[in-house]
């Protein structure tokens, strides 16, 4: 079973095989984000590469 996060509001992230990212905005607009909220996506994305190391 996949896991998915959405550290942000429009953006998913999850592991199958290697690292995915989705931004989706309904309106099919660029998902913007606060510092807060790319400095949160950066810690998930960090922390998800670093599980993946063998």
């Amino acid at each position: 079973m996949v896991q998915v996060y959405e550290p942000v509001e429009g953006i998913s992230v999850w592991i199958d095989g290697g690292i995915h990212i989705k931004a989706r905005d309904p309106h099919g607009d660029p998902v913007e984000m606060s510092e807060e909220e790319a400095l949160a996506l950066a810690v998930l994305l960090h922390r998800l590469a670093v599980q993946q190391k063998p």
